[in-house]
């Protein structure tokens, strides 16, 4: 990997802003400690960048600066990447990036703004891998936190495919009706013809 691939990481997500929300889900740049190195203002680190990539200071200091805050800081980041480390990082260089953050986030720096409120998650950051034992604790979270966000994603692609399959038709039972037979009503009959009918019927003596 090339030693400036950090740096030209950096200018490119200054320049293109909307790049930032893919390369929050790739690894980190294994040259990433010279971005901590040039916001803490490190004057070697300064002259190796300008070497690197011809450019003004001020730009690669900018750079810098954004892809920390975009990318190390972005809110889904774990205490590793907040520090610009992986868990393969050792607690020397843990520690080494915190001082370089927290110097670069120090109120005194001269910074401005509101980047003091990231000092927060970098001691946070930090207490969860200073020691071993703090750093087995994290590791087992995360692996804790990985194993239900993949059975959460298993369960609601099985319950996505479940409501997408296609159900069997069910038919309902046909009710055979009988045909009613219709009887046909009769007309009332009239008062004289009703009349005539009874003195047909009534037998004369």
């Amino acid at each position: 990997m090339s030693r400036s691939n950090a740096l030209r990481l950096a200018l490119d997500l200054r320049n293109v802003p909307s790049l930032v929300r893919r390369v929050r889900s790739e690894p980190l740049p294994e040259d990433v400690l010279l971005l901590l190195q040039i916001a803490a203002g490190d004057p070697c680190a300064e002259q190796k960048a300008v070497a690197l990539v011809d450019r003004p200071i001020s730009e690669i200091k900018e750079a810098s600066k954004f892809f920390i805050e975009q990318i190390l800081f972005a809110p889904e980041s774990n205490s590793y990447r907040v520090l610009g480390a992986t868990p393969d990082s050792s607690t020397a260089d843990l520690r080494r990036n915190m001082i370089l953050l927290m110097r670069w986030l120090h109120p005194d720096a001269g910074e401005g703004g509101e980047r003091h409120i990231f000092a927060g998650r970098v001691t946070s950051a930090w207490e969860d891998l200073k020691t071993p034992q703090r750093r087995a604790a994290y590791d087992s979270r995360i692996a804790d936190s990985a194993k239900y966000s993949s059975k959460t994603r298993g369960s609601r692609s099985r319950s996505a495919a479940s409501r997408h399959r296609k159900s069997p038709i069910r038919l309902s039972p046909i009710r055979v009706v009988k045909p009613r037979t219709i009887v046909p009503r009769r007309k009332p009959l009239g008062f004289v013809a009703r009349i005539l009918f009874l003195l047909s019927r009534r037998r004369w003596v």
